[in-house]
Parts: C-alpha cells; sequence; structure tokens
C-alpha cells in the first residue's frame, strides 16, 4: 500500500512543544530589544498549535508584552477584518487607542461580486487605512513589547491578511513579534497574499507527532502520575494514537486512576474509552468534512483502499482522496496506507450513518469484486452491508466462508454462511448454505446444527440434496443416535455413482465405527436375500478393508504394518482435513496395538494444535480418548481431569449420544479412586435414550455396573453388565477389548458366591480375545480367573497376569492382582511373602492416586480347599479374642504388611499408638515380630479392609 507524503515541511524538522516554546521565547526576546519578528507555526490535525499558541500567551503577558490575539474560523472567513477587529478587542487597552483602531476598522461581510475585494482582498480606499492601523500598531509598541498572535491563519479573511501583511513588511525594527499558526495541509493552495505573508517567516515552528519518550513525559508530568506501570504503557499509547497529541490525551483521561478499577483487557494495555473515541470523531470532524469521508471509505475497504478505489466509493477526485490521505497520514491517524490501529478504525466504523452505512459496504463489496479481490474481502462488506446485491455476491459469500475455514476463522465463515442463507430465502442455493453451517457447527458447538437438520431431511426426501451436503446431515444422525437413517444415508451415498467425488465419505464410516463400534458398509447380495442372517453375521468386511485404521479391523485380522501406517497417515495430515473421529479411532488403533508412545505423542500434536485453533469439538474428542488411554494405564488422576475437560468443552446436548464416551471414564476413575459420592452424582446426569444405542452405552453400562460393586449393589451390577453383553452380542461386537462385559459379569458371579459361573464366563472371555490387545485384557481375565478358582492354583494365574499387565503397563490392574496376590500368600500361611507382595501393590496403588484396591476374594479360603473347623475355638482363636477391638484392628492390619504409619492413616491414630497398640499384642500372643502374628488375626470378625 501506498504512503501519501506530501510536499511540505520535512517531518524529520518537526520539534516537540517544548523547543518550540524556546523558539517562540527567543524570537520574543529579540522583539523586545527592537529586532520584529514574525514567527510561522504549522504543523499536521490536532497537533497542538491551539495549546502552544496559549501557553506563548501566558508567557508573553508574564514578561510584560501587549498580547493581541485572534482565531480564524471557517464560518466568519468571508468577514472583511474580522481577524483585525478580534485584534483590537482582545486585550484590554486604552479606550482611547480602541477608538482610533476602529475608526480605521470597516467590519462587513465581503459581497459575491466585488471582485476587486475577492481577488486581492482590500479595497482602494482601505489601503490608506491599513496604512494607518499598521503605523497605529507600532506606535503602541513603542511603549510595550507587542505581541500578535493569530491562531488558524488559513481561515482569516483576504482584508485582515493584507493588513498583517502591510505589518510584516514594517517590522524590521519594531518592538512587535507575530506569531501565525496554520495547517500542514498538503496540496492547499491558500489566497495569494496568504501565500506571500507565509512565504517567508523570520522563524518556522513545525510541531510534530509525540515521540514514546515526549509520551512519557507527557504522563508524569499529568495528574495521572499514579497509572499503574505509565513508563511501560508509552509505546501502547503511541501505537493506539499515532503519537497525535489529543488522542494521547484522550488516552490519559480515559486511564485516569478514578477509573483504574473499571479497566478492562488485558493487564499492561490501555482502556479505550470515550475520552478516546470522541477526540477521534474532533480530529476528523475539525478540518475538511471531506476528511470523515475518506476516513470510513478507508475503514471500509480496508486493505484494498487506493486513493481511486476510495473515489469511486465517495465520488471524489482521486487528487482530493489523496491530500485527505496525506493529511491522516500526517496526523498520525494513518499508517501505511491503513487506519494506524484497530481502535481508531472501529470509531469510523461504529458512526452512525444508517442507510448510508448500507450503501457503502454495498458499493465497496460491488467495487473490489470488479477489482478481482479475494472472496473474503467482498464477503466482508456484504457482512457489513446486511444484504445481498446479486447471485454473484451468494457466490461470494460461499467462497468466503470456505476460505475462512482453511484460516480456522469459523466466526467469519457462519457470518458469511448465516447472510447467504438469508438471501438465498427457499431458493436451491440455501440448501448449500444449511448444509455449511451444519459442517462448520461441528467445529465448535454441535448443537447449533439443529434448526437445520429438518430443512436438510426435507430436501432429501425430495431428492434435492447432493451427496456432499448430505455429509454432514448423516454426521449428526450418528452423535444423535439415529443409527438406522444414518446407516440407510451413509450406504445410499456408497454405492450411488458420487460415492467417489463425495467428500468425507470415508471419515464418516470410521466415524460411523467409533460410535457404534463396526463400519457401516453396502450389504453383501447374502444378507440383501436374508437380513437376520446379515445381522446376525454383523456388517460385511472384506479383505480389501482389513488395512482401514478402525478397532474392529484390528481386532479381527490383527495388527499390521499397513494399518498401523494408515493411522499414522490419517494422524500426519493438517487438523481440520479430517473429521476428530477419524484422528480418535487413529489414536485407539495404535494405542491397542500396543503403540503407546506413537499415541502419546500423536495426541500431544493434535491437542496442541485444536488449541490453538480454538477448536472446541476437536479438543472435546481428544481429551475423550486421552482419558480413555490414561485410564487403560491406571493413570486415574490424569483419566479424570481428561474426561470433565471433554464435558466442560462441549454441553450435553453437543455430545449427543457420543457424551458416554468421556462420561464413562470419568465414572470408573472415580469408582477406582474411591470418590463413590463423585460417581454417584455423574450417574445422576441424564443421558439420551439413544446412548444406550452406541458403543458409549456399552461403556456407560460397564462403568456404572463396576461402581455398583463397589457399594456392595451387587443386583444392580448384575443387570448392568448381563444388558450390556446382551448389546454387544446383538450388535455383533462382543469383542473383551471393546468392553470385558464377562470379566464384570464374573466379579458381580463372585459376589454371590457363584463360582462355577464366574470361572465359565471368564474362561469365555479368554477363548474370545483376539490377535491384538491381549495382554491386557488376558491380564485382567486371569486374575478373575483365580479368583473363582482353587486356591492352590491361583497364584500361577495371578503370576501371568501379573507379567501380562506389566508388559501392558497398567498399573492400577497390576495394583490389584498384586493385592489378590497377597491374600494368596497369606491364606496359605505365608505371610512374609504376603507383607512383600502387600507393600508393592500399596506402592502400585499410590501411583495411580488410589488407595483403594479391593481384591477379588478376600479373608477366606474357598470352601473345597478348607478342613473343617472344630466347634470349639482354638488355642490361636483364643489368644486373637483375648484383644481389645483397638489392638485387633492394629494387628489385623500388621498381619496383612502395612507399616505402622499406613495403619495410623486408615486407623486415624499416631504412630507412637500403633507401637504402643504392637507392643502389647505381642505380649498379649507371645510373639516377637509381624511374621509370627497368627493367621487367625485375617479371619477374625474386625471391621477393617486390607
Amino acid at each position: 500500500m501506498q504512503s501519501w507524503n506530501s510536499r511540505g515541511e520535512d517531518p524529520s524538522m518537526s520539534m516537540g512543544k517544548k523547543e518550540a516554546l524556546e523558539v517562540l521565547s527567543s524570537s520574543l526576546t529579540h522583539a523586545q530589544d527592537g529586532c520584529g519578528r514574525l514567527v510561522l507555526v504549522t504543523g499536521s490535525l490536532t497537533s497542538g498549535k491551539t495549546t502552544l499558541l496559549q501557553q506563548f500567551s501566558e508567557i508573553s503577558e508574564a514578561s510584560g508584552a501587549t498580547v493581541l490575539s485572534a482565531t480564524g474560523s471557517r464560518a466568519e472567513r468571508d468577514l472583511h477584518m474580522g481577524i483585525v477587529w478580534q485584534l483590537v478587542h482582545s486585550t484590554p487597552i486604552s479606550p482611547e487607542t480602541v477608538r482610533r483602531f476602529s475608526r480605521l476598522i470597516r467590519v462587513e461581510t465581503s459581497a459575491e461580486n466585488d471582485t476587486e475585494s475577492l481577488s486581492s482582498g482590500l479595497r482602494q480606499d482601505d489601503v490608506l487605512a491599513l496604512h494607518s492601523l499598521s503605523s497605529s500598531l507600532l506606535t503602541l509598541a513603542r511603549s510595550r513589547p507587542t505581541v500578535i498572535i493569530v491562531d488558524d491563519l488559513h481561515f482569516a479573511d483576504n482584508a485582515s491578511l493584507q493588513a498583517l501583511l502591510f505589518l510584516q513588511r514594517r517590522l524590521r525594527s519594531a518592538r512587535v513579534l507575530v506569531v501565525l499558526s496554520s495547517w500542514d495541509r498538503p496540496g492547499y493552495v491558500g489566497p495569494a497574499v496568504q501565500t506571500e505573508l507565509m512565504r517567508q517567516p523570520h522563524r518556522r515552528v513545525v510541531l510534530g507527532r509525540l515521540s514514546t519518550d515526549e509520551i512519557t513525559e507527557l504522563v508524569m508530568e499529568s495528574d495521572h502520575r499514579d497509572l499503574p506501570s505509565a513508563t511501560d504503557l508509552s509505546e501502547a499509547f503511541r501505537s493506539l494514537s499515532g503519537g497525535n497529541p489529543l488522542l494521547v490525551r484522550a488516552l490519559l483521561d480515559d486511564n485516569a486512576p478514578a477509573v483504574a478499577d473499571e479497566r478492562s483487557g488485558d493487564a499492561g494495555r490501555p482502556l479505550v474509552g470515550e475520552a478516546f473515541q470522541q477526540a477521534v470523531l474532533d480530529c476528523l470532524h475539525r478540518w475538511d468534512p471531506a476528511l470523515m469521508k475518506v476516513a470510513r471509505g478507508l475503514a471500509v475497504l480496508d486493505d484494498h483502499a487506493t486513493p481511486e478505489l476510495i473515489g469511486r466509493l465517495l465520488t471524489m477526485q482521486p487528487d482530493t482522496v489523496a491530500q485527505m490521505l496525506a493529511i491522516l497520514e500526517r496526523a498520525g491517524l494513518l499508517h501505511q496506507g491503513r487506519l494506524s490501529s484497530p481502535e481508531i478504525a472501529a470509531v469510523v466504523r461504529g458512526t452512525p450513518l444508517g442507510e448510508e452505512t448500507t450503501r457503502l459496504y454495498s458499493l465497496a463489496a460491488e467495487l473490489l469484486y470488479e477489482h478481482g479481490a479475494i472472496a473474503r474481502d467482498v464477503a466482508r462488506c456484504l457482512v457489513s452491508a446486511g444484504k445481498v446485491p446479486g447471485p454473484w455476491a451468494l457466490r461470494a459469500l460461499r467462497q468466503a466462508a470456505d476460505q475462512a475455514l482453511a484460516d480456522h476463522d469459523v466466526d467469519s465463515a457462519v457470518r458469511s454462511l448465516e447472510l447467504g442463507l438469508r438471501a438465498s430465502g427457499q431458493g436451491p442455493d440455501a440448501l448449500k448454505f444449511r448444509a455449511a453451517l451444519v459442517h462448520v457447527a461441528w467445529r465448535v458447538n454441535p448443537s447449533a446444527a439443529a434448526p437445520h437438520i429438518f430443512p436438510l431431511y426435507d430436501a432429501l426426501n425430495r431428492g434435492q440434496l447432493r451427496s456432499d451436503d448430505t455429509v454432514p446431515l448423516i454426521r449428526h444422525l450418528l452423535w444423535q443416535g439415529d443409527r438406522a437413517m444414518a446407516a440407510r444415508l451413509l450406504q445410499s451415498i456408497a454405492s450411488s455413482p458420487e460415492a467417489g467425488r463425495t467428500v468425507g465419505l470415508p471419515g464418516l464410516r470410521i466415524a460411523h465405527e467409533w460410535i457404534y463400534g463396526a463400519p457401516c458398509e453396502p450389504p453383501t447380495d447374502e444378507s440383501a436375500v436374508s437380513p437376520a442372517r446379515s445381522r446376525a453375521k454383523g456388517p460385511a468386511v472384506g479383505p480389501q478393508l482389513r488395512e482401514c485404521p478402525t478397532l474392529s479391523t484390528l481386532w479381527r485380522y490383527g495388527t499390521s504394518d499397513a494399518l498401523l501406517n494408515s493411522a499414522e497417515h490419517i494422524l500426519q495430515g493438517r487438523l481440520y482435513d479430517t473429521i476428530p473421529e477419524t484422528a480418535a479411532m487413529a489414536l485407539l488403533v495404535l494405542h491397542h496395538a500396543g503403540h503407546r508412545k506413537q499415541a502419546e505423542y500423536w495426541h500431544s500434536v493434535l491437542s496442541a494444535e485444536a488449541t490453538r485453533l480454538d477448536a472446541p469439538t476437536w479438543q472435546a474428542v481428544l481429551a475423550s480418548v486421552g482419558a480413555d488411554m490414561a485410564m487403560r494405564h491406571g493413570d486415574l488422576a490424569r483419566a479424570a481431569a481428561q474426561a470433565r475437560e471433554a464435558l466442560n468443552r462441549l454441553h450435553s446436548q453437543s455430545w449427543g449420544a457420543a457424551i458416554g464416551f468421556p462420561l464413562s471414564t470419568l465414572i470408573l476413575a472415580e469408582t477406582a479412586m474411591g470418590r463413590y459420592e463423585e460417581a454417584s452424582k455423574l450417574l445422576d446426569m441424564v443421558v439420551p435414550e439413544a446412548v444406550f444405542d452406541t458403543v458409549s452405552g456399552l461403556h456407560y453400562l460397564y462403568a456404572r455396573g463396576h461402581y455398583s460393586l463397589a457399594v456392595d449393589r451387587v443386583l444392580a451390577a448384575l443387570g448392568d453388565f448381563e444388558r450390556c453383553g446382551a448389546l454387544m452380542q446383538e450388535w455383533d461386537i462382543d469383542y473383551p477389548a471393546l468392553v470385558p462385559w464377562r470379566g464384570g459379569l464374573a466379579q458381580t458371579q463372585l459376589r454371590l458366591g457363584r463360582t462355577k459361573e464366574a470361572a465359565e464366563l471368564v474362561t469365555q472371555q479368554l477363548d474370545r480375545i483376539g490377535p491384538s490387545d491381549c495382554a491386557r485384557t488376558r491380564g485382567v481375565s486371569l486374575r478373575v480367573l483365580a479368583a473363582a478358582s482353587p486356591l492352590k492354583e491361583r497364584s500361577s494365574l495371578l503370576q501371568e497376569a501379573v507379567r501380562l499387565l506389566e508388559q501392558s503397563e497398567d498399573r492400577l490392574e497390576t495394583a490389584r492382582t498384586l493385592n489378590d496376590i497377597s491374600q494368596v500368600h497369606h491364606a496359605l500361611g505365608d505371610l512374609g511373602r504376603a507383607r512383600l507382595v502387600a507393600r508393592r501393590a500399596t506402592q502400585e496403588a499410590k501411583a495411580c492416586n488410589t488407595e483403594v484396591v479391593h481384591p477379588l476374594q478376600v479373608l477366606r479360603v474357598p470352601k473345597q480347599a478348607t478342613r473343617r473347623q472344630p466347634e470349639t475355638p482354638t488355642h490361636e482363636a483364643a489368644e486373637v479374642l483375648a484383644l481389645s477391638e483397638a489392638e485387633r484392628k492394629v494387628a489385623t492390619l500388621a498381619a496383612y504388611g502395612h507399616s505402622n504409619r499406613e495403619i495410623g492413616r486408615k486407623l486415624y491414630i499416631t504412630v507412637s499408638t500403633v507401637e504402643q497398640h504392637l507392643t502389647r499384642v505381642y505380649r498379649k500372643l507371645n510373639v516377637r515380630q509381624r511374621a509370627d502374628l497368627p493367621s487367625e488375626l485375617t479371619r477374625s470378625s474386625c471391621d477393617v479392609r486390607p
């Protein structure tokens, strides 16, 4: 963008207020010594000329000089001798002197047809009067130095200019100082007499804009010296104001201590308030009315503003526009062809014009379109105008929305699409805009798509919806749980001739599996003949689909290089080139295939990118996946934090039927950490019924079942696990790696004493484990199987389970299994090994942020492994009964291998008290150390959990 520099004073020769006052004071000294001077003060718009002259007037009066002052006005520029009359009547001089001057001045309005007056500003009979007037002024200065100050000389009438010119020619030996101020307007050519008067002043003062140092000094000298970080804010003041003195002072007013408590925005940034806004308007209205018009043209055209284009927009000559632009640039309101700060642009755009604003923006859109501007710039003007001039504008709005989405500017995309939709009415273009709005809504707020779904449904039923426009509709159906309709539409598109050209179709298939657990593919010939048989077999997945990055492919066919490469390929793409469900599936494929580090790396990369782009839906889905991955490794705190973040990123309506994913993970984590009240509150949340038609509903049932087990609601847990299993079998997605419902049901059967049924369930689960993700699932299953097995067989099963769980890096399940091993050792009488393993289990549990590790079978040996107990208590039992209740609780925990500190924390007593109890226990039981404590302690009725 070009810079409109003008001919005139070199900005590099400008000076500050202090230097200018020094120049004027020096000139006054010369005048007092009998060397008359004429000083010309020029400066840009609101550069402080008037303030400077007022301050110098006070200095002159203090020095004993007579000060005559006048100010030019646009309204009085045709008033003959108007400036001279102001000079004579501006100061209290003797009545005789006033009368003498008045006889020489004839104030009247110049006649428009008085060509002599208009050309020279002076009638022939006024020459003698002006000569006498000059002589009278010089005579006045003999007794006392005289300072004549005229502000805004460019508005002076010609007769007054002639009088000043007469005086200038006679200043050489007079005690007179004439100070004139005029605007520094590029390209402006005034009357000849004004030009002659200003051509050769004795001194020239050019006021420039304020530097950062000058602004800092101004702040420190003002009443705002206690403004927080005043020095640090000087650069911000300079940036906002362009160094314009009027705007700087307005910023000081806006940031006065009285309003410090009401400051808005970031700390360290000045507040831009009413004073600044009014100052901007004052600047633009102070000179030529065309100045405000050109500023508005700049704000409307923005980056495309040129003198020619602004001229066409405002019906002005380009030369005139260039002059106005130069004025704005010198005043600091313009920088590199644009309004110098967004705040100034906002003030200009906010000036109410009503229909004129609409007309300007609408015309600007047409001009930009004709000049080949990008669609986003055209759409910006159309949105500001709030109207669409023609079909070309609809195309521009659609293209602008695509460009905005590519630049991750969702707000601009929505504004363009909404305007296009309003302008389209009920026409065919309206469907395109609706489909696009549904697509955009998924990036920030999926529930915002709801108003557009029914019209798209209606158009689909009438056969008016293109395949590409059906894609966002299908995605909405998937999330809202309408599986049947989504599957029908998806298969319809997949079998159509447009399938290969439909953008987003592969992603929809993966999204279908993420939500429903299986890909939705076109039916095979066999399934077409027998739908029931097809449902029993599940969706058709041919060899060509075995390398798709989906979990069902992984579980059915195992890990392959092609599968992992496909997942990596998806994750390496740009964030908005795919949909969140596709990336979620790719992450889970890597994670379930045992590539934890890769999955966590890509999860962090995508999460950072989603945060940078402020994409709530992406952030929510990725947080949900992160919670699931953390839960699978026993990191309960991280799993809970990620799940809560996912729920907070999107409203429950936006989650739709998929809300079960983060909610179930959070319930499991809270339950595992023993926070049952928190888990109960989560379960009180109302979830859509459609949740239970999705995979997230399976996870929800599984999580609720484990919560019920933890709080001893065994029958409720039984119902949830059985319902979960029935649904998985009905949908033909009965993969233990997806939801190990048989393991949960087996644990419930153990609680009910049904050991045989539990063993059968977990054996079936082990038989169904696929070729991948086997280590963790098999390890968890072996732990449950051990609990349903005879005592002597448990140890080997549990040892194998620990090996597998350590291999899969699941610390929570490892802790649980180690705890079961400790129970087995204790039941077999190996107390030393029991304590050793218990300590390790406690350490693993702490690493998972929990102390709640419930063994599956505690305190009792299965009946087939026990001998009949005598009716009378044994000697050991009698000794245990002799202990007090407090001693028995301490002894029991000690027998399980807990340290004194752990016992104290569990029983809420001090370590010293624990030691005292143990001393008495050892004496009563006649033992020397913990290893000698009788096994009867673990079979006592004392209510102590290990």
